[in-house]
């Protein structure tokens, strides 16, 4: 089969419309794309003097740092410690690197900084909590969490109960161990106040060498020794009670109980105190 000549003429005709067709479509698109590439360029130019502008600008000065969250820390001391300066540009000051040194703190167990625009820092602040102190030859203070923290000084005011009975040399040696010990003795002062008796009596508890606890606590004007042992804690401190208040009923005082008999842990000896 063989095509007239006019056919022919019209298939050269649409192969050309095809080519130009193509052409104009690889033109627009490389005209958007130089379109973009300059709306982009204008853009980042723009962002750039802004940013220029505003990194230089006093309208974006830091004018106060707010904290939250402190009990013990001194604000004073931990703008301080942060490095940060009243009147340097917010958008320069590096909070990462001024939170990690806040955290240089004793008290900061963490420290979380952000930026308010226009001139402002909010520092929120977590604090260590202080349950007990631990006497390692010299007091530190032990938190809600079992960690030793920082050394107790005078101006810390902290009156809590002194957990003894660990050597400093023993805590070197032997430091995983005793550290589940202190956990333990936190877990007492918990089942302590649980069990009705006031926390704020508890003025020493001994770790003793079997893994037993002698709790002193005070008790009618003067300081109690309770010898609980190891064992159902709960269960001892409840017999702890009842006995206390049988002696009270007949207007005595113990100075010493001793709630550890592990071949009658039903049953309680108690060391009367002088009547005076």
């Amino acid at each position: 089969m063989t095509f007239k000549a006019l056919q022919m003429a019209q298939v050269r005709r649409a192969a050309a419309e095809l080519d130009r067709a193509a052409w104009r479509s690889m033109f627009g698109a490389l005209l958007r794309t130089v379109a973009a590439a300059a709306v982009s360029g204008a853009l980042s130019f723009v962002g750039w003097q802004v940013w220029q502008w505003a990194t230089a600008s006093d309208a974006f000065a830091l004018r106060t740092v707010h904290f939250s969250g402190l009990v013990h820390a001194r604000e004073a001391d931990l703008f301080h410690r942060s490095g940060l300066r009243i009147g340097e540009n917010l958008l320069l000051a590096d909070l990462s690197r001024a939170a990690r040194a806040i955290q240089a703190d004793p008290w900061v167990a963490s420290a979380r900084l952000e930026r308010r625009l226009p001139g402002e820092v909010v520092a929120s602040i977590a604090e260590h909590r202080p349950a007990a102190l631990v006497e390692l030859g010299g007091l530190y203070v032990l938190d809600d969490e079992g960690r030793l923290f920082k050394r107790a000084v005078a101006d810390d005011g902290l009156d809590l109960p002194i957990l003894t009975g660990i050597s400093r040399q023993a805590w070197v040696d032997r430091k995983p161990d005793l550290q589940l010990r202190l956990f333990a003795a936190l877990h007492l002062l918990d089942t302590w106040q649980a069990s009705g008796l006031s926390l704020g009596t508890v003025s020493e508890i001994r770790l003793e060498d079997g893994g037993g606890f002698t709790v002193f606590a005070h008790d009618g004007g003067a300081v109690q020794e309770v010898r609980l042992g190891a064992g159902d804690v709960s269960l001892k401190l409840q017999r702890l009670a009842q006995m206390r208040a049988a002696l009270a009923r007949r207007g005595e005082r113990a100075e010493r109980i001793d709630l550890d008999n592990p071949a009658r842990p039903d049953q309680a000896a108690a060391t009367l105190a002088d009547k005076r």
